[in-house]
């Protein structure tokens, strides 16, 4: 596979009366992808598009596992993957780029493809190993692999009124020929002209967006005409695969649900929390923070450069060199209603994190009533 791909468009001319499914990075779910497509009810009236990276960030064998069902998935003619920059691991590492790199994903990140094959062909990953033998039996044993990824298109044109890219585009009447541009755009949706036609984009959790509440549900900008999938699912703490549903070109109705694999549970008495002055939501990553307190499993915290105060559970904290960062965290207490029905994403003391209809706050956990959660 050459490193430098160029950018590779398809022009689709579908019927207009079909139903069609988008979705975005999986990262390697695949039992959240198959659960999707049932609770959908995919069947053979359908089209599907999954908008690019399927793979990475998922637990032992299920990079594989998810990268041979989409494989055969892919023999459906109405079912059609993209190219997402993840997917991409096998022209970008492998070959390595250098070997600082190629290492990193294989002993850091420790959730790559490149360790389920490295299991598979009994080939272990280490500091020494000969990263070229690797590569080597990589690329011998694995060839339907890379012809896959060869394939997979970076830009989906269906009959002219949607386009589909996993990271954006500014410009759709002058697309980069360099596949990488396309593939990730960080922050896309906040850059981005009106486009002339809806996109639909993954790449960015939604959270990310967004400042004053945690939401990890897709984002329907139609000023800007731009539709971002990304619910941070295997990325982000309560992140979720959104599954996004056209009910046809004809009328243009879109809808979704989202799916996750957190525990659970049943409101079971109104909870009214009095809402700050200014909601707060921090952006997915390193966050440096001043902490001004603890209590029990959680620390009250100030961003730097910010008025805001919030509640972060210890789990999420990073100390390092006297300073202190964390990598996510809103000051939300969310407002339920009994017979609510919650994820919760860490319970711990005196707060549990929790999400609501894609929303993610904090309650006090003296609500949840169930011990073994």
């Amino acid at each position: 596979m050459e490193k430098n791909k160029k950018t590779k468009i398809l022009h689709l001319e579908l019927p207009s009366d079909s139903r069609m499914l988008f979705m975005s990075d999986i990262h390697g779910d695949i039992q959240l992808f198959k659960e999707a497509l049932e609770q959908a009810h995919f069947s053979e009236k359908d089209y599907l598009f999954v908008i690019g990276d399927m793979i990475e960030k998922a637990d032992e064998w299920d990079n594989k596992k998810m990268l041979d069902f989409i494989i055969e998935l892919n023999q459906n003619e109405k079912v059609f993957f993209m190219a997402g920059n993840c997917d991409e691991i096998f022209r970008f590492i492998l070959p390595p780029l250098d070997k600082k790199k190629f290492l990193y994903y294989a002993l850091e990140l420790k959730k790559s493809i490149l360790n389920d094959l490295a299991k598979d062909m009994d080939f272990p990953l280490s500091e020494d190993m000969d990263i070229d033998a690797f590569v080597s039996k990589v690329t011998r044993t694995y060839k339907a692999y890379f012809s896959f990824i060869d394939s997979l298109p970076d830009v989906i044109f269906i009959n002219e009124e949607l386009v589909l890219v996993h990271g954006g585009i500014q410009d759709i009447h002058s697309i980069p020929s360099s596949a990488i541009d396309v593939l990730k755009f960080d922050r896309f949706l906040e850059v981005c002209p009106t486009q002339p036609i809806p996109m639909l984009v993954g790449h960015n959790p939604t959270r990310n967006y967004r400042t004053d509440v945690a939401s990890v549900n897709p984002i329907f900008d139609y000023k800007k005409n731009v539709i971002c999938l990304d619910g941070g699912n295997n990325v982000v703490k309560g992140g979720q695969l959104n599954v996004v549903i056209l009910d046809s070109l004809k009328n243009k109705k879109f809808s979704f649900f989202a799916l996750d694999h957190y525990p659970k549970y049943i409101i079971k008495d109104d909870i009214c929390y009095e809402e700050p002055q200014n909601l707060f939501s921090m952006r997915f990553g390193k966050n440096e923070v001043d902490v001004l307190a603890k209590d029990l499993d959680f620390y009250l915290v100030k961003p730097k450069g910010s008025l805001d105060e919030l509640w972060v559970h210890e789990e999420f904290m990073i100390f390092s060199e006297g300073k202190a960062y964390c990598y996510e965290g809103s000051n939300a207490f969310l407002n339920l209603k009994k017979g609510d029905q919650i994820s919760i994403i860490k319970k711990a003391q005196p707060y549990s994190l929790v999400k609501h209809k894609g929303i993610l706050g904090l309650i006090e956990s003296k609500y949840l009533y169930d011990e073994s959660i």
